[in-house]
């Protein structure tokens, strides 16, 4: 399991600094939104894999709220953002 977890915690830090590097560089408002909503579903990915790894049910539970939080983030900032309509 702990070379599950090793693994699956590189590949999550990976996607963040991808992630990270959109966020910085992004030519638009709209890339730089969707690099947030990756960089929280891997917060919610990396939340799960520390559940997995401890046993602990309570944290699942961080992590559906942490979802619910972001969708609602989303969905706001999908409101506030221009759209681009031809």
């Amino acid at each position: 399991m702990t070379i599950t977890a090793l693994v699956c915690g590189t590949l999550f830090g990976l996607g963040a600094v991808f992630a990270a590097i959109r966020l910085v560089k992004g030519p638009t408002q709209i890339d730089r939104a969707v690099a947030l909503d990756v960089m929280l579903a891997i917060v919610v990915g990396v939340i799960v894999l520390l559940a997995a790894v401890s046993g602990s049910g309570i944290t699942l539970v961080i992590a559906v709220v942490v979802s619910l939080l972001g969708f609602i983030g989303s969905a706001g900032l999908a409101k506030l953002l221009p759209r681009d309509r031809q």
